[in-house]
């Protein structure tokens, strides 16, 4: 029986996580709005209409919390944290992103906020912020510059990070205690947006007239003082130039 739970497991992450997992001959238990396909470790669990909640957590003692919701991060945590209240020894291990408690995003503000659920629900757990995902930089620049000319916000620096170190880090915390500290993690490398959209170009033979608009104000300010960085770097992730 598996003893182990990971909401948002059909996600980026999820998938890693996953297999990483596999890897390692753990058993573990994958949620998912629905499972149509009748797959063996897969359970149906709807963390936004709050059903298959309370039987997806019974008898589990550690749950990787990685659904995330653009707009309902907070509702979808706390139903979580209520079904799990109900259960023993439970470590809750939440993925969150840097800077969330620097960088006046709104997405952002609604990460923090469902921290802050998880630090009242009396759940022991653990935190995890990481860095940006090399795979979710490369979209953003893909799509930045999927004409012959791209438009690029102007001095956002990021720290890219491997998606599969991030998993051997969660896996990690799960074996520890929880303590209710929150873990950071970050790349090797710290770069403009600007600087990775040029090496995009040179890896992907494709030749763009680069646009960087400003971003005023606060935002701006934190996005180029390096509000998406952390000093925990990881030695083990390659640079976005590997």
């Amino acid at each position: 029986m598996s003893h182990i739970l990971i909401t948002g497991g059909t996600g980026t992450l999820g998938r890693a996580l996953s297999a990483v997992l596999s890897q390692s001959g753990i058993l573990h238990t994958v949620a998912s709005r629905s499972n149509r396909a009748n797959i063996s470790n897969w359970v149906a669990c709807d963390l936004m209409k709050n059903t298959g909640v309370a039987e997806a957590v019974a008898g589990k003692n550690i749950i990787f919390h990685l659904a995330s919701d653009l707009k309902n991060d907070e509702l979808i945590t706390r139903n979580l944290v209520q079904a799990i209240g109900m259960e023993g020894n439970v470590h809750l291990i939440y993925m969150s992103i840097v800077g969330i408690d620097k960088v006046p995003f709104a997405y952002y503000k609604k990460k923090l906020a469902a921290e802050q659920v998880i630090k009242e629900s009396g759940v022991p757990y653990t935190k995890m912020r990481a860095t940006q995902f090399h795979e979710f930089v490369h979209q953003i620049i893909s799509t930045f510059l999927a004409g012959p000319i791209g438009f690029l916000p102007k001095n956002i620096v990021s720290q890219p990070i491997e998606l599969k170190v991030v998993a051997q880090e969660l896996l990690r915390l799960s074996r520890l205690q929880p303590t209710g500290i929150t873990y950071e993690i970050g790349g090797k490398e710290a770069m403009t947006l600007h600087q990775m959209a040029r090496i995009w170009t040179l890896q992907s033979g494709k030749r763009r007239l680069i646009l960087n608009l400003p971003i005023w104000g606060e935002l701006g300010r934190t996005f180029a003082n390096g509000g998406l960085t952390t000093p925990n770097v990881s030695q083990q992730s390659a640079t976005w130039l590997q």
